[in-house]
Parts: structure tokens; C-alpha cells; sequence
């Protein structure tokens, strides 16, 4: 074994072990690691959709038929009128071949995600296998595979975005360092990678950050001279970079100019890059909690779960300390654990698009971004037990017993907890009664619970929820659910209580075409003529299109002349495919 490899592999000698017998103990562990995976997910095999399926898979046509794909290629993510501020087009692609395959029944969408989830636990494996000793790489996988922060990725179709850039970096990562291994990569093997690279980053935004994780290896795991590196590997990283480029032009041309778009979350609104910072730190401690022991989870963690910072105080100095602590960490062990220090710059990369510091994104914190930063987490915890064994005695083998207990009961734990996570997204309605229940200061799960009881015949109920949603809701944002009650009292027809709710909804933000004109047609319906009239002239006073609002008007004066008794003039205002525009699902 060379130098490179040892540095690759360390405290390992497969050469001692006969190629039958370690192709046995791989085929074993492969086995072990799928069937831990599928052990952790199938409790949700019968899931209908729920959450962000409802949007992007169940009520969203372009994905209903494979004809049209160009217009998957050229359209933002999310159907309109919802954010169009994302460009996923091979996700698209993806959904609509398992609605075709399928018949649009939910089962497909979750087969393929316990295929892809299992795949991604076994490229863990694999990766960690060249990496660390067996029996270590072995129940780093069994604890990814088992990992309970995971669900959200895989209980959702859409999701899938995330298990693939996942199990894409791995591959990319495998490859990379077995050529290496043999020296310098050729031309194919650059051409493979720049493949892989293009189709993670175009399945969602985290795969542009894939090329940090070789250039991790090259830092970490490969020693040697920088210069003659620097030589041969500078021209496939200049490849990989203009991909990367070429990609981002096409985000840019598709979503009109718009890179990380408009909407931000609400706790970064406003915010300048220290705000978002000093906020960030306050997440840093739930990416800890989340990724090393996942007993509490949740579907949102919007204010008031989670706050904006306005000063440095504990929960920041926490996470202040925790932050450095691991990257210095990394940095000085290097040498003596130089797998720790991969695992903890592969988790920096992949936390970096979602760190909200460059660039303020529509997540505070979400569990679904934890996938690829795991994939780091496992690697790393390895590596330090790998060291520590290794220190401890010499060798690996000494403590193989109580390794094998302790991964034992965590993977049992992990494998119960995710399998009745998985039953939360059963529907929409137990998801909203659960996470309302999981993160009740979230305005946004109350305001899902508030329409949950609606659906149920439970009025007053539902009241108490969306009061309690304009409650939490933060700043400037009250609006929109009032929006969304008012639309709930336009179904039930309760015209009088639908106005009073628009009118207040405009008092907060008086820019609202749409909303003005709905107020306008309850105006119309109680036969309060004057207040439509003089709705449809503020309209006209602040720019909105003058043949709608001219003609309401119009009409509103000549229901006045004729003396028009109140509910003889109904109109029907069309704002586009769904009449939820004023309630969006959070960037995903």
C-alpha cells in the first residue's frame, strides 16, 4: 500500500484479507445498510400526499404529462402563482416520469424514495469503507441509514431533490478518490464528474456546491506536494468551474435575472449580512441538536419558533463557540484524524448555501437541508472514533464489542423514531394537527390547523387558530392570513366577515390588486356601493390596471342609481389557476 492510499485508508491493511471474504463482508454490509434504510422508511409506504406533494406533484399540471417537458426545462419550480424564484427542471423531469409511471398514485413517489434513500446509505458506506477501517465504515452506515433528521427528505416525493444531490456528491466523491488513488484523473473521468455535476445542480440549488467536497479531499486525505496537484488537477477543476457558470446563466435567463430571488425568511427580513450572522448563530445549536440526537423534530421553524437576533447573548455565544470549536477542530486534526477534518469540511460545504450569511434565503432552518450536511457528520464522527481507537491501543480492533453494542442500540432508536416520524405526513390533515402540535408558536402551521378544522365543520375552532396565526405571525405579515381566512369565508359564502378580514388585510398592505378587487365584489354583494365605488377609485389611484377597476366602478355606480338591493349583484373575481396566491409554502 503507498503512502496516498494509507493516507486514504487509514489504520487498515486489506491486503491481508482474501479478496472472497472482503467481497463478501462488502455485499454483507451493502445488504445491512439498505435493509436499515427501507426499516426506517416504509411505515410510510401508504402516505397520500401532503405538505409541498400537494403543490408540486398532486395540483400541479405541467408534471401530469411528459409532453411537457420543454416547458419544464423553461419554467420556474414551483407552478404559478406560487414563488417563481427556483429552477429545478431535472426534479420536473423526475416527478412527471414516476406521475407517468405511477398513474399519479402516491406509492411510486415513495418506492423511489426509499430506492434513492437506500442507494445514498450505501454510497455512505461505500465512501466511508475507503475511508476508515471496515467495522467503522460499516456502522457509520447503519447510523446514516437509520438517522431520523432524514425523514422530511424522504417522506416527501419532492424531497427527492435531496436524497439524489446526496447520493450525485458521493458518487462524484467514490470516483474521485479511487482515481486518485491511481494517480491523476483522465479526461473521461473529468467528463463523468462534470455529468454528475450539471444534473445535481440543475435537481436543486446545493449540487452547485459539489466541487467543494474534492477539493475537501484533495486538502484533507491526499498529502503531498501542492505544486505538481496544483498542475494536474487545475484543468478539470476549471471544467468543473465553467459548468458551473454555464449553469447558473441558465437559472438566470429562465428566472429572469433572478439568482437567489425575493423572498426571504422572515426572521432575516430586513436584516444586514452581521444580522443574518448573529441570527444564524442562534441556528447553529438545532443543527448540533439535529444532527447528533433528533428527539424533538419539526415541519417549521418559523417565528415565533425561531426568532431574529437583536444582541450577542447566550444562545449565540453557544453556537459562536460550537461553530469555531469544530472548524478549529478540524483544522488542527488534520494530520493525526485526517478523515474528522473531511467530515467537518464537508458538512461546512454543504451548510454553506443555507447559512443565510452571503445570501438570505426563504429557510431559517429546515430539517430536509440536513441530508448532505450528514453525509459529513457520519464521515467525520467516524474518523475521531477510528482515532481514538487507534490511539487508545494501537489498532482499531480493541473496542469492536462495544462499538458494535452502541451502534446497535442507536440504529434500533433511529429506526423506531423515523418509522413514526414517517407517519406524520399520513395527509394533509394529520400533518397539519401534528405539526401545530411538534412547533405550536409556528404562524404558519397554525394557520394549516385553522383551515384543517374548517375542512372538519369546526368554526369557532378554526377562528381560535387563525387569530392565534395573526398573532404569531411576524411583522408585516399578518396580511396574509387574513387573506387566506377571508378566502376560507368567501367558500363558506360569509361575505360580511370576508370583507371585514380584506379590509384589514389592506389597511397592513394597501398594494394588493387582487385583494382590493375582492373587497370590491363583497362591497357589490352587501350592497354597500359607495365603499365599492371608492375602493375602485383608490385602486385606480395606485396604479392597478384601469379596464378591471374601471368597470367596477361603473358597475358600482349604476347598482347605486337603480337602488340595486343588497346580494342582487355578484361577481366572480379569477386571479389565476388557484386562489391561494396569498398563501404560499415556504422555498423549498
Amino acid at each position: 500500500m503507498t503512502r496516498r492510499a494509507r493516507a486514504l485508508d487509514p489504520g487498515m491493511s486489506r491486503s491481508s484479507i482474501p479478496d472472497n471474504q472482503s467481497s463478501n463482508q462488502l455485499l454483507i454490509g451493502v445488504v445491512a445498510v439498505a435493509a436499515v434504510a427501507l426499516a426506517a422508511s416504509l411505515a410510510g409506504l401508504r402516505n397520500e400526499f401532503a405538505q409541498d406533494d400537494v403543490y408540486l406533484i398532486q395540483n400541479n399540471l405541467r408534471i401530469h404529462s411528459l409532453g411537457n417537458w420543454r416547458e419544464m426545462l423553461t419554467s420556474p419550480f414551483w407552478p404559478p402563482p406560487l414563488n417563481q424564484e427556483l429552477y429545478r427542471p431535472f426534479t420536473s423531469l423526475l416527478l412527471a416520469l414516476e406521475f407517468a409511471l405511477g398513474g399519479g398514485d402516491p406509492l411510486l413517489f415513495r418506492v423511489a424514495s426509499y430506492l434513492f434513500y437506500a442507494a445514498t446509505a450505501v454510497g455512505v458506506f461505500i465512501l466511508a469503507g475507503r475511508l476508515l477501517p471496515r467495522n467503522i465504515a460499516l456502522a457509520m452506515g447503519l447510523l446514516f441509514a437509520a438517522h431520523p433528521v432524514h425523514v422530511e427528505a424522504v417522506a416527501l416525493g419532492v424531497g427527492q431533490s435531496e436524497l439524489l444531490v446526496g447520493l450525485l456528491g458521493l458518487i462524484m466523491t467514490i470516483r474521485y478518490v479511487d482515481r486518485r488513488r491511481q494517480g491523476t484523473l483522465e479526461f473521461r473521468d473529468w467528463a463523468l464528474l462534470g455529468a454528475l455535476y450539471v444534473s445535481a445542480s440543475l435537481l436543486k440549488e446545493p449540487g452547485l456546491m459539489l466541487p467543494g467536497l474534492l477539493l475537501a479531499t484533495e486538502l484533507f486525505l491526499l498529502p503531498g506536494p501542492a505544486g505538481p496537484r496544483v498542475r494536474s488537477l487545475v484543468g478539470g477543476y476549471a471544467y468543473l468551474a465553467g459548468l458551473g457558470v454555464l449553469v447558473i446563466l441558465l437559472r438566470l435567463a429562465v428566472l429572469e435575472g433572478r439568482f437567489a430571488g425575493n423572498f426571504t425568511a422572515e426572521a432575516l427580513q430586513g436584516l444586514t449580512m452581521g444580522g443574518r450572522a448573529l441570527t444564524m448563530l442562534k441556528v447553529v445549536p438545532q443543527w448540533a441538536r439535529l444532527l447528533f440526537w433528533p428527539a424533538h423534530l419539526q415541519a417549521d421553524y418559523s417565528p415565533q419558533e425561531l426568532i431574529a437576533s437583536t444582541r450577542f447573548g447566550l444562545v449565540e455565544a453557544l453556537g459562536l463557540v460550537l461553530l469555531l470549536g469544530t472548524l478549529t477542530a478540524g483544522w488542527l486534526a488534520r494530520r493525526r484524524a485526517p478523515v474528522f477534518s473531511f467530515g467537518v469540511a464537508w458538512m461546512a460545504i454543504a451548510l454553506l448555501p443555507v447559512s443565510n450569511w452571503l445570501i438570505p434565503t426563504g429557510i431559517l432552518l429546515a430539517e430536509r437541508t440536513l441530508f448532505l450536511p450528514s453525509v459529513g457528520m457520519v464521515l467525520g464522527l467516524g474518523g475521531l472514533v477510528a482515532a481514538g481507537l487507534r490511539s487508545k491501543a494501537g489498532s482499531p480492533s480493541p473496542g469492536r464489542a462495544e462499538l458494535r453494542l452502541v451502534t446497535a442500540g442507536l440504529v434500533l432508536a433511529g429506526v423506531v423514531r423515523s418509522g413514526e416520524r414517517q407517519r406524520i405526513w399520513r395527509n394533509e390533515v394529520f400533518f397539519s394537527v401534528r405539526s401545530v402540535q411538534d412547533a405550536p408558536r409556528s404562524f404558519r402551521t397554525q394557520r394549516a390547523y385553522g383551515e384543517v378544522l374548517f375542512e372538519l365543520g369546526q368554526r369557532e375552532l378554526a377562528l381560535e387558530a387563525y387569530q392565534r396565526a395573526m398573532v404569531l405571525a411576524p411583522a408585516g405579515q399578518a396580511w396574509r392570513v387574513r387573506n387566506d381566512l377571508a378566502r376560507r369565508f368567501r367558500l363558506l359564502e360569509e361575505t360580511a366577515p370576508e370583507v371585514e378580514q380584506l379590509r384589514r388585510s389592506l389597511e397592513e398592505q394597501p398594494a394588493q390588486e387582487d385583494t382590493r378587487g375582492y373587497l370590491i365584489a363583497g362591497y357589490l354583494s352587501l350592497g354597500r356601493y359607495a365603499d365599492a365605488a371608492r375602493e375602485a377609485d383608490t385602486a385606480l389611484a395606485l396604479g392597478a390596471t384601469p379596464k378591471v377597476f374601471q368597470g367596477l366602478r361603473a358597475l358600482a355606480d349604476s347598482a347605486a342609481r337603480v337602488g340595486a338591493p343588497p346580494g342582487s349583484v355578484r361577481i366572480r373575481i379569477s386571479t389565476g389557476p388557484t386562489e391561494r396566491a396569498a398563501w404560499s409554502p415556504s422555498p423549498r
